[in-house]
């Protein structure tokens, strides 16, 4: 019992304690209150005048519980044996089932010849291959359950099922993606804040092919590169904020002006005031139309 909790996953051990804990304050509690003497009394709540109970959807009392943590133990007993079992059943059927797939892959690389009445040579999945197929289960995810239809013949019904694959990945690695530029985001404003710019370029480096179209992530790194005076790879970054923001098509999109005005002072930097002005101009002529001519902006 022991080692097989010792396998357990954080995540699975976590779930686990989650149901112990309440179980053994709900015992504690019942042998107490037997003790007492008051075994066989409804309990009510404080000043609520209800017992407690587990009500299901339709309103009716299906089981007792405790008064202190409202669990009904032997529920709560009865429903960690359950989970116990499942999740070892669980465990020990993914690790069986990744071990199938990996051989099956092997399998699948190692393709036997057919020779037609044509005499063409046909590969085909080899007989070890197909029982392997037979062990992938129909509840099994798409890859395994691709493999499966790989090694059965069924060309389109693979294709398929690797698509729902990819289509998963994608979502996963877009989730990782995103969480990744808050990470490296955060570095970088850290370095710069701390007066450590230069600490601050390895992260637009990793950032850049990560930001896509989003305008305030590519000003970030065009700023780093920027305030490092790095004015040949944060040129094109301003230019293309400025592109994004200027919505063609519709009405420029907020920041567009500050965007204008980013650019104009990294023309100044490298002495293209002709260039630069017009920018500028620009930019002032959006602002006075929004804040009138007299405010500050």
């Amino acid at each position: 019992m022991i080692e097989w909790f010792k396998n357990l996953s954080n995540a699975e051990k976590i779930a686990i304690v989650a149901i112990v804990v309440p179980v053994c304050l709900a015992v504690i509690g019942g042998l107490l209150k037997w003790l007492s003497g008051k075994k066989g009394k409804t309990i009510h709540q404080e000043g609520s005048g209800h017992a407690a109970a587990n009500i299901d959807g339709h309103k009716n009392i299906i089981a007792g519980g405790n008064i202190n943590t409202g669990i009904d133990s032997d529920a709560v007993l009865n429903t960690l044996v359950r989970t116990s079992k499942q999740l070892g059943q669980s465990k020990e059927k993914d690790i069986n089932q990744q071990e199938t797939i990996r051989q099956l892959e092997e399998r699948l690389a190692q393709a036997q010849i057919i020779i037609d009445t044509n005499l063409q040579q046909i590969p085909q999945p080899t007989q070890e291959a197909k029982d392997l197929a037979a062990q992938i289960e129909d509840d099994a995810r798409p890859y395994a359950l691709a493999l499966k239809a790989i090694a059965e013949g069924r060309d389109a019904q693979a294709d398929e099922l690797l698509d729902e694959t990819q289509k998963l990945l994608d979502q996963v690695q877009e989730q990782k993606d995103r969480a990744q530029i808050k990470i490296y985001l955060a570095r970088m404003q850290n370095a710069t804040y701390a007066g450590r710019p230069r600490d601050a370029l390895p992260y637009c480096d990793l950032m850049k092919p990560l930001a896509g179209n989003d305008s305030l992530i590519l000003n970030e790194i065009a700023t780093v590169y920027y305030e490092n005076a790095n004015y040949k790879e944060a040129e094109p970054l301003m230019r293309r904020v400025v592109t994004i923001l200027e919505n063609p098509g519709g009405e420029p999109l907020p920041n567009y002006t500050g965007a204008l005005n980013n650019l104009a002072v990294l023309l100044e930097a490298t002495n293209r005031l002709k260039e630069a002005e017009p920018l500028m101009r620009r930019a002032l002529t959006i602002d006075e139309a929004s804040f009138g001519a007299d405010h500050p902006n």
